[in-house]
């Protein structure tokens, strides 16, 4: 039961997320209870991210020393016949990237269900007081931030396609902007009956069959039995070692975890310290790892890799060997080897708990749900959730994800949480924070918010702060090159818990706040 305040550490993706944290340490609750809390206030904060109407995945590490990862992310749905599934085109600096939305992207719904999971499982405070700072900043309303207000005018072409999106992002004809007021007081209502029936409410009565009549056939796929039958998996996760480290994370079906898992143990094989820090040699070899992750995946993953079984096969070390014989350039290696939109939140409690959690709406389909001011999902619309094709997958199917909530365990105690959202470059900016944090050995701000690459199959992206002096010996090797005159969102937005500090990304407002 709560009692005396809990110390701990919450990382965030925004200052009134962490602090809903906070508020739940503050009245005795754990790690789980920060969690539950600030995946809320998120929906509020971070509406343009996440939204009762997405998916993810909670992993939870107990101070007993046991370790779940909670797969609560979107199933396919019922197959329709006639559908609105549209792309459009989302700006960022320098690249496009295609995505398609409307009714018949929207994949099964999971958060209600994951987040009621958790609850009864972990948590020891009631749910109404967990969702009280939510329903709050959606009823009284929230002050725009740089980064806020940047993420809603990238993600404008999906926000503003409805009436019910522009009502919300677009009031009185004009896309909010930093500094204005965004209020959602239909979602504060949503939430305030949910903390009061109960989050199961989501898939039943009146939501069941709004959710049916807007987004199942003709325009959409979801059926009552999707609704019905959707049930959350617990998972264990998937563990390999890594510098003398045991590290546990998403385990398949997804499919983030294990290629993060893949590039660590490709790269584990090489001096990265002697290297540098985004040195010319350090970003080359970053460069290689994550070109032949990309045709690992193609050759060996998609589409053959649907449980842990498979997933260690994949990460064996015969197969890690084959593909780091293609990783070009002569690299040092080391002479023994060691043995052993989305948002993100990470919090550990004075306990020992610990609790990685990744929700994700993708960008969104652009239509809510109505009278709740809840944005459903476009997951059967991200081409990265999809890789055989769109609508490919039979109904009752649980997409894989590139999300990967992670826990880094050093003697049996979690060491590192962390996580990000970020679409396709979920992997590598959680694989660049690892190595900057155990590698390099970085001041955990450091290692978040420093420069990171991102290889996406035709150019290597690069952010601000990495020079022509690292750059130029990569050009010369025939390698292409978009250097972004800025940190951008675009690289995700990782916001890690480090032993007993925490910080948040710049990419994306980050915050990391401490309850002593």
């Amino acid at each position: 039961m709560a009692g005396k305040r809990t110390r701990g550490v919450v990382a965030a993706g925004h200052e009134l997320t962490a602090r809903a944290g906070c508020e739940m340490l503050e009245a005795g609750g754990n790690a789980f209870d920060a969690a539950v809390a600030a995946c809320f206030a998120s929906f509020v904060c971070e509406s343009a991210l996440t939204s009762p109407g997405g998916g993810g995945f909670f992993m939870a590490h107990t101070e007993e020393g046991s370790t779940v990862l909670y797969d609560f992310f979107t199933d396919v749905p019922g197959k329709g016949e006639d559908m609105r599934f549209f792309p459009v085109d989302i700006s960022f600096t320098g690249t496009f990237q295609k995505l398609f939305i409307g009714e018949g992207s929207v994949a099964v719904p999971g958060t209600m269900a994951g987040l009621k999971e958790v609850h009864q499982r972990h948590c020891t405070l009631p749910l109404d007081l967990l969702l009280s700072s939510a329903v709050r900043h959606a009823r009284e309303g929230v002050r725009l931030n740089h980064h806020q207000a940047r993420i809603i005018e990238v993600l404008s072409p999906m926000l503003t396609i409805s009436e019910e999106g522009r009502k919300v992002y677009a009031p009185g004809g004009r896309l909010l902007r930093e500094g204005d007021t965004i209020f959602n007081r239909e979602l504060a209502a949503t939430l305030e009956l949910l903390s009061r029936e109960g989050l199961d409410a989501f898939y039943a009565g009146d939501f069941a069959e709004s959710m049916v009549s807007t987004f199942g056939p003709p325009r959409g796929l979801i059926t009552r039995e999707d609704l019905a039958s959707y049930a959350v998996e617990r998972r264990r996760p998937l563990v390999f070692a890594y510098r003398g480290r045991e590290i546990h994370t998403n385990p398949p079906p997804s499919s983030g975890g294990s290629l993060v898992a893949f590039s660590l143990k490709l790269i584990e094989a090489y001096d990265i310290k002697g290297l540098g820090h985004n040195t010319a040699a350090g970003l080359r070899l970053l460069y290689e790892v994550m070109r032949v992750t990309n045709l690992a995946r193609r050759e060996g993953f998609d589409g053959k890799v649907r449980d842990t079984k498979e997933a260690e096969g994949f990460l064996s070390e015969v197969n890690v060997s084959r593909y780091r014989e293609r990783i070009g350039g002569p690299f040092e290696m080391v002479e023994e080897k060691w043995r052993g939109n989305t948002t993100h939140i990470s919090v550990v409690d004075e306990r020992g708990n610990a609790a990685s959690v990744t929700t994700s709406l993708g960008i969104g389909c652009g239509y809510m749900l109505p009278g709740t001011g809840v944005m459903m999902n476009n997951m059967l619309g991200e081409e990265d959730l999809n890789p055989m094709g769109f609508h490919a997958q039979k109904a009752g199917t649980r997409l894989s994800s590139m999300m990967s909530p992670t826990i880094v365990m050093n003697q049996g105690r979690p060491e590192i949480v962390l996580g990000t959202g970020g679409s396709k470059r979920i992997r590598s900016a959680i694989l660049q924070v690892i190595l900057n944090l155990l590698d390099h050995g970085l001041d955990v701000c450091d290692a978040v918010n420093s420069p990171r690459v991102h290889w996406d199959g035709e150019v290597l992206q690069v952010e601000e702060g990495i020079g022509d002096e690292e750059l130029g010996p990569l050009r010369d090797a025939g390698i292409e090159v978009n250097r972004w005159n800025e940190k951008h969102m675009y690289f995700g937005g990782a916001n890690v818990v480090f032993r007993d500090r925490g910080a948040g990304d710049v990419r994306r407002g980050g915050v990391s706040l401490t309850v002593e």
